[in-house]
């Protein structure tokens, strides 16, 4: 069991440390750390951390369920609607994590462990580099505090620091992080690798915000982010998981059927989750059941797809107007495991089931339903989920190395080798090849993403293609769109599986078609318009009340996509929804921060 399946026992000790400490009412609470008369120890140190950990992995659960424009939800959220604003869901303004890190970092001196100290102050600067990487892209500049503050403290009302003194602090804390962090592997605990791979990450982003938002010193971060996964990948420290196999490898690196514990293989940190302990998470209830969250995932995405022999699925005539058996032959093998499909054998089971299908159709707002995280069916009620959630893992250092190499103009097939290679090597993928990529850019994503431009835009389009495969209901995609300027693909409208004109009652397969039963006028699956039986009530939707089609042109009818009818108008604005407003109260607090622009 990982270390961090011990968190309780942990609290719990650190609370009896406490407890001893506190004897009169005129010290600290019982249930609160005293900084005078703690930090004194490694264990105490570690303790006070534990705590801690959650924060940097506090977007990975709602990042399962990951909107942007991969997933579709019945609702949307207010950053698409025009309904946020600084009094109503503006950023997240809140800094008591921040505050706890620096209560650690003047405290800490109280431990005479000159090595143990060190090495958790630098777990507390990578927790706090963190915390100012979220508030980096999601307001830009905000006040830098590196102490902790009382509450008549000026600086409490000092004016927003800049992008630059934000971005250069955040370096100067990972830097300390990897030079003095635990340099031994531990799935749940911050160490000198989370902080490689958190500077890996921070550095593309900011990197390429700067690049394609026309700012300063792109080139700059860019090279960070491939200095950093460059050591990461040297350290030998990790690898890509290919488990059992091509056909199930990508599915139960989140699944985990087996342990419930994340791969120590591939995984840098995780969030951990345990039956024994009672500590459980909800993704099966969400995903699969009809009074979950009904999520599913767009065709834009599905398109995304590659073919499995590396062509491309949108090059192929009509490919928009393929049924979900047919769009789904002979792809690359991560879409299997990605989405259930025909002949879809679901974890824990040993065979296909109609009824899997049929349930995803119904169930899922696109009919695309998720596999990614969902573990057998003994976990399928409310909150009974103990697979580990990924924050962190290799296979996105090596999609940071290639895309910084990429926008630099440094890439070469070799780094592709080294990196696309292994990740499409776990699922029996071709290889990227960089001088055909860049001989024959992708117009569909090209179309997608038009600021891309210069002599690699082919891979570049191309590596952002496989991290969007790859890291789907990761939490990183809008942030992702953000870094990219491409906001905008957000507003167009969600589309689910196609469905051919429905004329009565159509049966609608969601087999392979090997099934020698299976026929239009039978089905294993059906829709129908207003008036007509159906032959199956249970696996049937009726067209413009229990389903809604929209054909090409937008129109609703009786033929297209499967769409939800209230996500018609979507509204971005391209000059002011790249930095989320600052909360109103807090301008009238403090008058020196200042609004992001257009939000007044």
């Amino acid at each position: 069991m990982s270390n961090m399946k011990h968190i309780f026992n942990i609290l719990s000790a650190a609370v009896v440390i406490v407890w001893a400490n506190s004897c009169n009412l005129d010290e600290f609470p019982q249930s609160q750390l005293s900084p005078e008369n703690t930090f004194r120890t490694e264990t105490e140190l570690q303790y006070y951390l534990n705590g801690l950990y959650a924060s940097m992995s506090s977007y990975v659960k709602g990042g399962v369920l990951e909107i942007a424009d991969n997933g579709v939800l019945p609702t949307l959220p207010t950053y698409l609607t025009g309904q946020r604003s600084p009094s109503r869901d503006a950023g997240d303004w809140d800094w008591s994590d921040l505050r706890k890190v620096n209560i650690f970092l003047k405290y800490s001196v109280n431990c005479k462990d000159e090595a143990a100290r060190r090495k958790y102050e630098a777990v507390a600067k990578c927790i706090r580099a963190n915390f100012y990487y979220d508030k980096l892209k999601t307001f830009g500049g905000v006040p830098w505090y590196d102490k902790v503050l009382e509450s008549d403290d000026l600086e409490l009302y000092k004016a927003r620091d800049s992008r630059d003194k934000i971005a250069t602090h955040i370096l100067e804390d990972l830097d300390e992080a990897i030079k003095y962090g635990p340099a031994e592997r531990k799935l749940n605990e911050v160490t000198k690798w989370t902080a490689l791979a958190l500077k890996s990450r921070f550095c593309l982003f900011e990197g390429t915000f700067r690049k394609y938002h026309g700012l300063e010193n792109a080139d700059f971060f860019l090279g960070e982010c491939v200095k950093a996964s460059t050591e990461l990948i040297a350290s030998d420290k990790y690898r890509i998981d290919r488990g059992n196999g091509i056909s199930t490898a990508y599915r139960d690196l989140f699944a985990q059927p087996e342990t419930g514990d994340a791969s120590m293989t591939e995984v840098i940190l995780a969030r951990s989750y345990s039956t024994a302990l009672g500590v459980k998470h909800d993704i099966n209830y969400r995903i699969n059941n009809i009074s979950g969250s009904q999520y599913g995932l767009d065709k834009a995405f599905i398109d995304t797809y590659l073919m499995k022999d590396g062509s491309r699925f949108t090059d192929i005539p009509g490919y928009g107007k393929k049924t979900i058996v047919e769009e789904c032959i002979d792809r690359d093998p991560r879409l299997a495991q990605t989405i259930r499909t025909p002949n879809f054998v679901r974890a824990g089971e040993s065979s296909t089931k109609l009824s899997n299908m049929q349930s995803a159709i119904k169930v899922a707002s696109t009919g695309y339903m998720p596999i990614k995280y969902v573990q057998s069916s003994a976990h399928d009620a409310q909150t009974q989920n103990d697979n580990d959630l990924i924050a962190f893992r290799y296979a996105e250092v090596l999609l940071n190395y290639a895309e910084a190499k990429a926008e630099l103009g440094t890439l070469t097939q070799q780094d592709l080798n080294i990196s696309i290679k292994l990740i499409r090597d776990r699922v029996g993928m071709p290889n990227l090849d960089m001088a055909a990529a860049n001989a024959d850019p992708d117009e569909v994503l090209a179309a997608m993403y038009p600021l891309v431009d210069g002599a690699n835009k082919g891979v570049i389009l191309e590596i952002r293609r496989e991290r969007r495969v790859e890291l789907v209901m990761e939490g990183l995609r809008y942030d992702d769109l953000m870094r990219y300027k491409a906001g905008a693909l957000m507003t167009a409208r969600n589309r689910g599986i196609y469905v051919p004109e429905v004329s009565g009652v159509i049966g609608y397969s969601l087999t392979d078609m090997s099934d020698a039963s299976w026929s239009p006028a039978s089905g294993n699956f059906f829709f129908f318009t207003s008036g007509n039986i159906p032959p199956q009530e249970n696996n049937s939707m009726e067209v413009g009340t229990s389903v809604f089609l929209m054909d090409e042109s937008g129109n609703l009818g009786n033929i297209g996509n499967k769409v939800i009818s209230s996500h018609i108008n979507k509204v971005w604005n391209e000059d002011r929804d790249y930095l989320a407003p600052i909360p109103v109260e807090q301008l009238k607090i403090n008058p020196e921060l200042k609004q992001n622009p257009l939000w007044n």
